[in-house]
């Protein structure tokens, strides 16, 4: 067993002695920094079952700023602290072995981490316990990887809370990069038509969770201009160069549809205090009757006048609504409006 890439490349590694210990093969090994190859040197790095430190130091050989190791079985103790001693080789390399438990060393980790390695003895610890876990420490940076080894035989579901981004084998071992699934919100309103302050909220929602649904939805205290399925095509035309932003139309209720599609937040925007006194009254009632939270975003000071309720004033007088709408829509609504009136 060797280090096969970085600054110490070659130099050799003790294996730890007996059964307790099952060290990642060079082949495994060289295939997950392949993987990691343009983005390891300067991360953070978490090698949960060290067994002979041999990933960690691996990791620490290639780059990466800072690596914790944890084992807390007599032979992968002796056999990481043993490999560590090559490390010192390094100037300014940072790291820790943790000689406890993983739960303990997950949840006294300090900050976020960009790899979380787990190579546990084969059906010793289940893959979701980890990454329940992982969650709950908050320990993995956004598009950071939890990566699982386990025997390419034994079948391992993705954990709730994980994407699955890639997996791939080495023989008999099966390596899986998890990533903590986006999480996803509904940004609901009549959008009757959808305006630069609707897309402001696209935005701002997307830098909070990630993924953003725009449910176009009915309001029986708002005679409409626009069909909803006219309002929906404006919307998906608004937004089209935005990624993880998807366009759906709600005939009911807003919190039925987000119980439905497993939405469990909602996102809604307002501008002035009969907005918010309003605003509050509805999460209260999409709490009450579907458990979905809301999140409430003030308008920024430059778009507190902008709503659709002016650009169908505008449109009505047949004046110029680009400063109230996205560019890219503009030619859409001024058409669909006139094909209104021709009707």
């Amino acid at each position: 067993m060797r280090v096969i890439g970085g600054k110490l490349r070659g130099r050799k590694l003790v294996s730890p002695h007996g059964d307790e210990v099952r060290p990642t093969s060079d082949m495994a090994k060289q295939g997950i920094f392949n993987v990691l190859q343009f983005d390891i040197e300067g991360s953070r790095f978490v090698d949960l079952f060290s067994g002979s430190g041999a990933v960690g130091i691996e990791a620490l050989s290639r780059g990466a700023a800072e690596v914790v190791f944890c084992d807390n079985g007599r032979e992968g103790i002796l056999a990481t602290n043993e490999n560590l001693k090559l490390v010192k080789e390094l100037k300014g390399a940072h790291y820790k072995f943790v000689a406890r438990d993983w739960r303990d060393c997950l949840r006294t980790l300090q900050g976020k981490w960009d790899y979380i390695f787990c190579d546990p003895p084969y059906g010793s610890v289940d893959v979701g316990e980890i990454a329940a876990t992982v969650l709950r420490a908050g320990a993995l940076n956004e598009g950071g990887y939890l990566i699982f080894e386990h025997d390419a035989d034994l079948s391992s579901d993705v954990p709730e809370g994980f994407e699955l981004v890639k997996s791939r084998k080495y023989g008999r071992i099966c390596v899986d990069y998890l990533t903590p699934a986006a999480k996803i919100c509904a940004l609901t309103g009549s959008f009757d038509p959808f305006t630069i302050g609707h897309r402001m909220l696209v935005e701002e929602s997307l830098r909070r969770f990630g993924k953003v649904v725009i449910v176009v939805a009915i309001n029986d205290q708002k005679a409409g201009l626009f069909s909803l399925k006219q309002r929906a095509e404006i919307a998906a035309r608004s937004v089209e160069d935005l990624q993880g932003v998807s366009v759906e139309i709600c005939p009911g209720m807003v919190w039925e549809f987000c119980v439905s599609h497993g939405i469990k937040t909602i996102v809604r925007g307002w501008r002035n205090a009969a907005d918010l006194a309003y605003e509050r009254e509805m999460a209260a009632f999409n709490k009450q009757h579907g458990g979905v939270d809301t999140v409430l975003i003030e308008a920024k000071e430059d778009q507190a006048d902008i709503h659709s309720q002016t650009v169908r004033e505008l449109l009505e007088q047949g004046k110029d609504i680009s400063g109230y709408v996205v560019p890219a829509a503009v030619e859409m609504i001024t058409e669909k409006y006139r094909s209104l009136r021709r009707e």
